[in-house]
């Protein structure tokens, strides 16, 4: 049997292997191969959930849920097995992808360079979701009030999406439910009474857990829409509790850890501000059903992005380092070293030694 060329593979052949692409991006990539894999693939119908879409009313307020997705850029030169993170928006099919910053999910600027995406290697890691609620921008016309637009009233970054239902934790701790395709098109709390309130929400192995203030782990019923106490609340020290400012989830070698955060208050030029002291992580001991903290994160690097917390193998990406957890503190990118408990700050250390300058390199691609 002669061989047979990329453009003469069969139909369902080209559909099976689109079927295993998971971002906007690559399935980009993958219709450019050839004009019978353009015209085969249609990106509509596959990567309806990698754009911004309306979603039922939320307490009488437009809502709209925003898909992000992170990316590792590579070049194929000087050195290929590095690379740096990047994290992008796309609004609809035909808009072209909006770079957000990987950490704190603001726009960055974009330059006039074009880059050909077949002369990167761009590999997703993850796709995270923002619902923004939007309230009505109005004119009066002809006597008449007219809606000319809306603006961002405030958002959601805790978002799972599961089997097309959408999940998220408001900003009153409060969990809600709506399935995106159903004709009666409505939002439904998911609540028990022995939760005060939720902070994060994560899909894992399938199954969908939310976090409380306490730091304790509940399971969603998805045939129920219940939520039931899956595991004890984390320790923290009596000294700690005041300054453990947020608690959120990550997976960490395949198990379902916390994160805790502890900043304190400090003055300077006589204004109070608030700065990030410290992280601790805990990952549940299955045998002796506790929360044991996680001394050393290995050769990985923990990423705190405004709307998802992950872990990356710190020798793929440019200056990253090992056992280490970046953050944004206010305006400031920064890094927290668990080995010793320093915290090394891009803009104060802005003006000091390169060597605390390159550990943000990953988030300094050249070519944008």
């Amino acid at each position: 049997m002669g061989k047979v060329g990329w453009s003469d593979l069969h139909e369902d052949l080209i559909d099976l292997l689109a079927n295993n692409l998971s971002s906007n991006i690559n399935l980009l990539r993958f219709r450019s191969i050839c004009k019978p894999w353009r015209s085969t693939i249609a990106t509509k119908k596959r990567l309806h959930n990698h754009f911004e879409r309306n979603l039922p009313t939320f307490k009488k307020k437009k809502t709209v849920v925003s898909p992000r997705t992170f990316f590792r850029v590579t070049l194929p030169s000087p050195c290929p097995n590095k690379g740096w993170l990047i994290k992008n928006r796309q609004v609809s099919e035909s808009s072209k992808n909006n770079l957000l910053s990987p950490l704190s999910g603001k726009p960055i600027t974009p330059s006039d360079k074009t880059l050909d995406l077949l002369k990167l290697g761009v590999s997703e890691i993850r796709q995270s979701y923002n619902v923004q609620y939007l309230t009505e921008i109005t004119k009066r016309v002809s006597g008449r009030v007219v809606i000319v637009g809306y603006k961002c009233f405030e958002n959601s970054p805790r978002v799972v999406f599961l089997d097309n239902m959408f999940f998220l934790v408001d900003l009153k701790n409060e969990i809600w439910c709506c399935k995106s395709g159903e004709e009666i098109r409505r939002w439904t709390r998911i609540n028990n009474e022995e939760a005060k309130g939720f902070l994060d929400i994560i899909l894992h192995k399938g199954k969908v857990y939310a976090l409380d203030l306490t730091g304790a782990i509940w399971w969603i019923s998805l045939s129920e829409l219940s939520i039931y106490q899956y595991g004890p609340s984390t320790p923290l020290d009596y000294y700690d509790i005041d300054n453990c400012k947020e608690k959120r989830f990550v997976e960490y070698c395949g198990d379902l850890c916390v994160i805790h955060r502890f900043c304190k208050k400090f003055r300077v030029n006589r204004v109070l501000s608030e700065r990030t002291v410290g992280f601790k992580v805990y990952k549940m001991d299955k045998n002796l059903v506790e929360w044991v903290e996680v001394s050393s994160l290995g050769d990985k690097a923990l990423i705190v992005a405004m709307d998802s917390c992950f872990l990356v193998l710190a020798s793929e990406y440019y200056g990253c380092l090992e056992n280490a957890i970046y953050f944004n503190d206010g305006e400031d990118v920064s890094v927290f070293k668990l080995d010793d408990g320093s915290i090394i700050n891009k803009q104060i250390d802005s003006s000091s030694s390169s060597s605390h300058e390159s550990c943000f390199q990953m988030f300094s691609a050249p070519f944008l």
